[in-house]
């Protein structure tokens, strides 16, 4: 993950709020930006009428909203894909710094859009295919290559990848086995860790800074945090199926035989009946899961090579058992605490269905964290030969 840098933040900031004609305002850079509110108004500036509603106060599923509308814009507008960023990135702090790297290929496309007649934001794009990079990307292009070098050092008798990967090919009759063991491959080989891989080392135990949870509707209504959650488990998946559809999204079968996932939680809400509100550690063991994931993708190019870029994952599951305990609910009443806890764990079958929506999007936000830094790291290529090269990819 790229550094923050405080001047370029420092920098959007007055170029917003140059377009918007107003005073920037006081407060933290990501606090300014994360309700979508000043995004949007940015959007309309720029081209009149792209965000017909701006939700200026109300939930955080409504404010959120506008950073999804920004998102379309800037879709719209043409910035590349995978230089938008995700809603987490900004709404969570997950990636402030993308959300920064984002605004400044807004700003350079404008250079693009003759209508517009506002300031101006970083250099000015050349007509020629001449780029220039900052340390950090450099630093981090020169990851990309250690890694590639690497794979390509063990590479297997396909030509692509290594000794661990096999590659698969779209014409290939039987593409669905080649692809369940191609993934197999590289759930085993990240459970020992891949050199190179930047921010994903490992995958047992993955560490997550924080998980928000948000849910208002049904047996559950919860608004709670999870922060220093580390996650186990993963390593031990076992791929059941895995194909490659013809628009290069994929489906993914697998089985988990046990995950856990603990850290430090806040939370205010209900579960079934019970009123739960507390903080401190907690921790969640789901067992033999059976978990579907169905990933969508686009095709890029960068550095001359074809990429995958996860655009969204969803995830149907079932699970043949869960136990979980949650510390100092009822702000530490021991007598209220344990009962709770048990009550949950004699109760799982139930709770893990009232649970299911928030279980699904964690196991979405892992994975969707994961394939990203994944598949924007090692070529597609390299999973798959025959994908359209970037020649092919650029004529299109």
């Amino acid at each position: 993950m790229v550094a923050r840098n405080k001047e370029q933040e420092k920098e959007v900031l007055d170029w917003i709020f140059a377009i918007l004609g107003e005073p920037v305002p006081k407060g933290d850079y990501e606090d300014i930006l994360k309700n979508g509110v000043v995004l949007c108004k940015l959007a309309n500036k720029m081209v009149a009428g792209s965000v017909k509603k701006i939700q200026e106060r109300g939930t955080n599923f409504q404010l959120m909203e506008n950073v999804q509308r920004f998102q379309a814009f800037l879709k719209k507008y043409g910035v590349p894909e995978e230089e938008i960023f995700q809603t987490a990135d900004l709404f969570e702090r997950r990636n402030i710094a993308q959300v920064t790297l984002c605004l400044y290929a807004l700003a350079r496309l404008t250079q693009k859009h003759p209508e517009f007649t506002g300031p101006g934001l970083g250099p000015k794009m050349a007509d020629k295919n001449e780029r220039t990079f900052t340390d950090e990307q450099l630093r981090a292009h020169e990851g990309e290559l250690n890694l590639q070098m690497g794979f390509n050092k063990g590479a297997s008798q396909s030509g692509h990848g290594a000794d661990w990967l096999e590659t698969c090919k779209l014409s290939d009759p039987d593409l669905r086995k080649c692809s369940t063991r191609s993934v197999q491959g590289l759930f085993d080989q990240l459970g020992k860790g891949i050199e190179g891989l930047v921010g994903l080392e490992t995958i047992d135990p993955m560490k997550i800074e924080r998980i928000r949870i948000l849910q208002g509707e049904g047996p559950v209504s919860v608004n709670a945090s999870l922060t220093k959650v580390k996650v186990t488990g993963f390593s031990k998946t076992k791929v059941l199926e895995n194909y490659v559809n013809k628009d290069y999204s994929w489906y993914t079968q697998v089985k988990l035989p046990k995950m856990r996932l603990e850290g430090n939680y806040h939370m205010m809400g209900r579960i079934l009946v019970i009123p739960l509100n507390g903080r401190g550690k907690c921790w969640f063991e789901p067992s033999n899961m059976d978990i579907k994931f169905f990933t969508k993708t686009k095709l890029y190019t960068k550095h001359g090579q074809t990429f995958y870029n996860v655009t969204n994952c969803k995830v149907q599951f079932t699970m043949e058992g869960l136990k979980l305990r949650m510390d100092n609910l009822f702000e530490g009443v021991k007598v209220l605490e344990e009962s709770t806890n048990d009550y949950l764990n004699q109760n799982w079958r139930p709770v893990s269905e009232a649970l299911k929506p928030i279980i699904s999007k964690t196991i979405e936000d892992i994975l969707l964290d994961m394939m990203q830094k994944i598949f924007h790291q090692i070529p597609g290529n390299f999973f798959v030969s025959d994908l359209p090269t970037p020649e092919q990819l650029t004529a299109n």
